[in-house]
């Protein structure tokens, strides 16, 4: 069952992700990107793409509350 987190958690997933690949621009080669784009999205330049969230096995999802 999927399970709301934080932007936090996905950046300590993409984080882990980077250490386990061994560097930016290996995860970037593994999945045909940038090694700039992986490193922006890191340091919170740039969105991460659906490519790269679903590499660390997250999903964007965009919530709208109405305030009463």
């Amino acid at each position: 069952m999927p399970q709301e987190i934080s932007r936090q958690e996905a950046d300590t997933r993409l984080a882990i992700a980077l250490e386990r690949a061994g560097s930016a621009a290996a995860l970037a080669a593994r999945l045909g990107l940038s090694p700039s784009y992986v490193s922006d999205v890191r340091r919170g330049v740039r969105p991460a793409s659906p490519r790269l969230l679903a590499a660390i096995g997250v999903r964007k999802q965009t919530r709208y509350i109405v305030e009463a």
